[in-house]
């Protein structure tokens, strides 16, 4: 026990040197039992395993954490490790604490499933630990104190684990820092992460870095006593600090910015940090009038703050020796919000007499509006209800790059970096984001697909017959946009689903002469398959989940169904419609052709033909799911053939029977010797006949007017988007 005393103390000392009014007693309890129920557990170095929890408390002292929290890191592992349990821990420590715990523990060993997979396991143990932060904040400080030491440690773990733990603090946990303000935290799991994923990188930075150092801190030094010297000058009371850039960061300026570690000696950076905003701006333009500012290197973020309240002014200036300097100028209150994020919530939660005039600029204010921010992200996140894309999910949304686009109205709005017109559509309304079907970006028709910058202007264009498009999550970067996408062909499959089954029993049925018709009969016999509603029955059958053989065992009270071959015959395949002629079949265009009604293929799907006896050729979607035609696929693969739909044949069609409407564009490119021949190319593919064309040439520019006939003017923006995937093409515009 005088063993343990003295590591106490020792451990008391270490922790009161961040928190002198620390409640010692308290926190000897729990240091007492939380060793005792690691008592015998070692790590995979050989070290005792109490040494991992010991640390963990240590880094939340240093974020000056309260009893409470640090407790929590004393014993967050004790539910998964060890012999006790949720109840034991809020009878000896109460439920405050005992839900810390419980809040950085994994699922696993609690509702572990064989058959769920790892990426399953990963998701839910993230979307446990996400509610756990909406409940309580604190949560988040003791998972990313548990994660910071790990990898202080991860030396040790095996080299396959290694670079998977790597990779996930990289991906998750550095972002969850940054969102949550920790800047300290955020950049040393940056950079640990980045010494086992890129260890031959790291390497020659950290050589670089070790060989430029000495003559770096001359050069911040010579620039803190210049700066400081026109500071006094102006009577700005400013502390000045030289600022190191970390490994990762410079890791990714040398792939930005593609330049050499050994260029890294540019790369000087200085900290600011004065008492009011005003101040801010103030040293700004002092410096900026002493040194030359680099073009389009200035931020304000003050005025346009971080998502994670981060605020600063930052520019890039030709320094003495006309060297590049990056200066960071911010007030006190910022200082501490960059660098310690939510975590200052608990360091000043209380400003007494006792503070200097510093400590009181600290405004308690700013920092819960900013913990609120954050849940209020995390519980729109967890409404995605979609696993397999959880995980995805959550890495493209911890990023707070942003961007903001604005309506024609002069309406901001917030989208995530390399956002598209589809993303503000849906950041609008979802349904404008359903009926978009083009955009004009600063008065010019763009692609859907074109990526959008700040301050851009965007008027989205929609039809009432538009619809999303699978391909539209291939671009889209609003994951709340592609969830709403998903959801929506999830709906829609689901609803033809039911329709189909509803069709294929009720064919089954009359042909079989079955007595079975009214809804509570059906239900009756839609529970045998442990099915308790009829939209659930119909879209199993129409999935092909549920066969009418299986039904057809029940109807007849246990007698076997016939074999497979009877039930799934030729002529019970649904009715067709009428004849359609926009098919293409090789050469051939004289056929009868009929769209199966089973599987409703609409122009654009993928689809095949299956040749009847005697009834021509029927079109189904090459993904339908019919049991009959799955079964005749099999079984007759020489009656399936090749088809495509006859986009020309249809758009003659319309032509000869809807008014022609006289229009003109404007198309304004690079002169090149092929331009007419590229724009002629995509007027034939649109299937639109150019009537004239008047060219202007302009020094190296060309400008056209083409005039053309169409009888829909949505046709126009189809054969603007064409021409706009162009290369060369620099506007188009309808005149």
């Amino acid at each position: 026990m005088k063993q343990n005393n003295l590591e106490f103390d020792i451990f008391l000392k270490k922790v009161k040197s961040f928190i002198p009014e620390i409640d010692a007693i308290f926190l000897e309890k729990v240091y007492l039992f939380s060793r005792k129920a690691h008592s015998g557990q070692v790590r995979i170095s050989g070290e005792p395993y109490f040494i991992h929890p010991q640390e963990v408390a240590l880094i939340l002292a240093e974020m000056k954490m309260d009893v409470a929290a640090i407790s929590a890191g004393l014993l967050h592992d004790v539910l998964e490790d060890t012999k006790f349990t949720y109840e034991n821990l809020q009878k000896k420590f109460g439920k405050p604490i005992a839900e810390l715990v419980n809040g950085v523990t994994k699922l696993e060993k609690y509702e572990y499933k064989t058959n769920r997979t790892y990426q399953e396991r990963q998701s839910e143990n993230f979307r446990k630990l996400l509610i756990s932060i909406t409940r309580d904040v604190r949560v988040i400080l003791i998972k990313l104190a548990d994660r910071l030491h790990n990898m202080r440690t991860l030396k040790e773990v095996p080299a396959e684990r290694k670079i998977k733990i790597a990779r996930e603090t990289l991906d998750i946990y550095a972002p969850l820092a940054n969102r949550f303000g920790l800047g300290k935290i955020k950049s040393e799991l940056e950079d640990l992460s980045f010494k086992y994923l890129q260890p031959q990188e790291y390497f020659r930075i950290s050589q670089v870095v070790s060989q430029k150092k000495r003559a770096r801190d001359e050069f911040i030094s010579l620039v803190k006593r210049k700066v400081e010297k026109q500071l006094r000058a102006a009577g700005i009371a400013a502390e000045i600090h030289g600022r190191s850039k970390h490994f990762y960061s410079i890791y990714r300026k040398k792939l930005k910015k593609k330049f050499e570690y050994e260029d890294i000696y540019d790369f000087a950076a200085i900290r600011i940090i004065v008492e009011t905003v005003e101040e801010c701006y103030e040293v700004l333009g002092i410096i900026q009038m002493k040194y030359e500012p680099v073009k389009k290197r200035f931020r304000d973020y003050i005025v346009h703050p971080k998502a994670n309240n981060y605020q600063s002014l930052h520019s890039v200036v030709f320094g003495p020796q006309n060297r590049k300097i990056e200066v960071q100028i911010r007030t006190w209150k910022m200082h501490r919000i960059a660098e310690e994020g939510i975590a200052a919530h608990w360091k000043y939660k209380e400003l007494n007499d006792g503070n200097s005039e510093k400590e009181k600029l600290f405004q308690k204010d700013i920092l819960q509006n900013n913990i609120e921010k954050q849940i209020n992200w995390i519980r729109g996140l967890l409404k995605q209800q979609d696993t397999e894309n959880f995980i995805k999910s959550l890495k493209m949304n911890l990023y707070p790059d942003i961007i903001v686009a604005m309506t024609p109205q002069g309406d901001c709005i917030k989208l995530p970096k390399n956002s598209t017109p589809v993303d503000f559509a849906f950041a609008i309304h979802t349904q404008l984001g359903f009926h978009c079907i083009g955009a004009k970006v600063n008065d010019k028709f763009v692609p859907i697909r074109t990526i959008l910058q700040t301050g851009d202007t965007v008027e989205i264009i929609t039809t009432a017959n538009g619809k999303p498009s699978k391909d539209w999550l291939l671009f889209m970067k609003s994951s709340k946009a592609r969830q709403k996408i998903r959801t929506y062909f999830r709906q829609k499959e689901y609803e033809d689903a039911i329709l189909l089954g509803e069709e294929i029993f009720s064919k089954k049925i009359r042909k079989k002469h079955y007595k079975i018709k009214k809804e509570p009969e059906i239900i009756e016999l839609a529970r045998k398959f442990k099915i308790n509603d009829l939209k659930t029955f119909y879209a199993k059958i129409g999935k092909g989940e549920l066969l009418f053989p299986q039904i057809e065992v029940i109807l007849k009270k246990g007698n076997q169904p016939s074999e497979a071959k009877q039930f799934i015959d030729k002529s019970d395949l649904p009715p067709e419609s009428d004849k359609f002629v926009g098919i293409k079949i090789g050469e051939i265009d004289s056929l009868m052709i009929r769209l199966a009604k089973c599987c409703h293929p609409q122009i654009g799907d993928e689809i095949i033909g299956y040749t009847t006896r005697g009834r021509g050729i029927t079109v189904h979607r090459k993904d339908c799911r019919n049991p009959g035609f799955i079964y005749l696929k099999k079984t007759e693969p020489e009656r399936i053939i090749p088809i495509e739909w006859d986009y020309a044949t249809k758009k003659k069609r319309t032509k000869n029977t809807a008014p022609q409407k006289h229009r003109q564009i404007k198309i304004i490119g690079i002169d090149k010797p092929d331009f007419l021949q590229r724009i002629r190319g995509k007027f034939s593919k649109c299937d639109i006949e150019l009537e004239k064309a008047d060219l202007q040439k302009r020094r190296n520019q060309i400008m056209g007017k083409f005039s053309f006939s169409v009888s829909d003017t949505s046709e126009i923006q189809i054969l603007i988007n064409e021409i706009l995937e162009l290369r060369g093409v620099l506007k188009v515009e309808e005149i």
